[in-house]
């Protein structure tokens, strides 16, 4: 996740969903983005994965400590790759390019997480490629929709996980709600 605060439970989701599906976790802070990042974020959200009974077995991995092995990936792919942006002009990577990388030098070969992400699959997976590295498995869950019929916003009533706790909804009964929406 992004350190941007409590956790969405969007992204508790797909940390449930990823646990029960793998038999190792690597907790992975999506930080390449400073604008989006709030301090004390990545705190609050260790703290709802911790309240949530979710453990990892590595990390966390910060994106924005591994920043120069993304920029020798992008020297060897190039700034662009298949018309995406993989460095943006300031010279950070984008999340592209970074999760890749980091999937491929961690090893990962199951990805868990929400459909609006499967636009991003064959991108994906031909970064993979162009890494030297077989594809990983990718499964896309269904998204937690607000009344709207829209996905969740993060600003909606009982949206992230500090909120469930604080309305006073025990831990155990958000992880089961989670479990119980499954992933196909």
């Amino acid at each position: 996740p992004s350190p941007t605060g409590s956790l969405h439970v969007g992204n508790a989701l797909s940390a449930v969903a990823a646990r029960s599906l793998g038999d190792w976790a690597l907790l992975r802070i999506d930080d390449t983005d400073p604008a989006r990042n709030l301090p004390g974020g990545e705190d609050e959200l260790l703290h709802d994965l911790e309240w949530l009974g979710l453990v990892w077995d590595e990390g966390p991995a910060r994106q924005s400590e591994r920043r120069e092995r993304h920029l020798e990936a992008a020297a060897q792919l190039g700034e662009r790759f298949d018309g995406v942006t993989l460095v943006r002009e300031d010279g950070t990577p984008t999340y592209h390019l970074a999760s890749v990388v980091d999937d491929v030098d961690f090893g990962i070969d199951l990805i868990v997480r929400g459909s609006d992400h499967r636009p991003n699959e064959e991108l994906h997976r031909r970064l993979f490629v162009a890494l030297g590295a077989e594809p990983a498995e990718f499964v896309h869950h269904g998204l937690i929709l607000g009344e709207d019929g829209k996905k969740l916003s993060k600003r909606a009533p009982g949206a992230t996980v500090g909120q469930l706790r604080e309305a006073g909804i025990p831990a155990e009964a958000v992880r089961r709600y989670l479990e119980e929406l499954g992933v196909p």
